[in-house]
C-alpha cells in the first residue's frame, strides 16, 4: 500500500495538469505572507512572474512583502513594475512610503499627489505629504498639510512635532513652540527634547 501511495505521488508530480501555475504560486505566496512568512512568499511570487509578468498584483504583493522584510528598493522596483502594468492609487501610495524610507522624498511627494484623491480621506496621506514637504525645506506648504493632517486625528503627536519644526524654520516660534508642547502632552518624548532645544 506504501509504494502504491509513492507511485501514485510520483505520477501525479510528473503529469503536466498538475504543475503549478502561476497564479497557483501567487496565491501560496498570499497565504505564506498572510503566516508572516514574507522570504518564502517572495520566493513564490518570484516563480509566479517567471510564468506571466503581466500580472500587477502579483508585483504589488511581492513589493509589500519585501517591504515587510526591509527591502525598501526591492519594494519600490516592484510598485513601479505594478504602476507600469495598471496604474493606481494604492501602488502609488505604498511606493510613495518605500520612497520615504529610502530619503526619496521628492519621487515620494509625486507619488502621493498623484494619490490624493484616494487617499485624502486619511490623516496619515497629509502627514506624509506634509512631511516630503518639510523634508524638501517647503515649510510654508507643508504646514496646511499638517494642519489638515491635525484636524483629521487630533492626537497625532507627530503631525504637531513637524508643524511645529516647520513655524520655528519660518521663525514662528510662539506657534513652533506651542505645537511641540502640545505633542509633548501627547506623550512624545521626541517633542520635550525640541522643546528643551529650540523653546527655553
Amino acid at each position: 500500500m506504501k509504494q502504491l501511495i509513492v507511485t501514485l505521488c510520483i505520477l501525479f508530480a510528473v503529469l503536466p495538469g498538475y504543475s503549478q501555475t502561476a497564479i497557483d504560486l501567487a496565491k501560496s505566496g498570499v497565504e505564506k505572507a498572510k503566516a508572516g512568512d514574507y522570504e518564502n512568499a517572495i520566493k513564490d511570487y518570484d516563480k509566479s512572474v517567471l510564468m506571466d509578468s503581466s500580472n500587477a498584483a502579483v508585483y504589488y504583493n511581492r513589493a509589500v512583502s519585501k517591504s515587510k522584510i526591509k527591502d525598501y528598493a526591492g519594494a519600490a522596483a516592484d510598485y513601479s513594475k505594478a504602476i507600469s502594468i495598471q496604474d493606481d492609487a494604492d501602488s502609488r501610495y505604498n511606493r510613495a512610503l518605500v520612497e520615504i524610507e529610502l530619503s526619496n522624498y521628492k519621487a515620494a511627494l509625486e507619488d502621493l499627489v498623484k494619490a490624493e484623491d484616494a487617499k485624502k480621506d486619511k490623516a496619515n496621506f497629509w502627514f506624509y505629504k506634509g512631511n516630503c514637504k518639510f523634508m524638501l525645506n517647503d515649510l510654508t506648504n507643508a504646514i496646511p498639510d499638517l494642519s489638515k493632517a491635525i484636524e483629521m486625528k487630533a492626537d497625532f503627536h507627530q503631525a504637531y512635532i513637524i508643524r511645529g519644526l516647520s513655524y520655528l524654520g519660518l521663525k514662528n516660534k510662539t506657534a513652533g513652540c506651542a505645537d511641540l508642547q502640545k505633542a509633548k502632552e501627547l506623550g512624545s518624548v521626541r517633542a520635550d527634547i525640541y522643546i528643551q532645544k529650540y523653546c527655553l
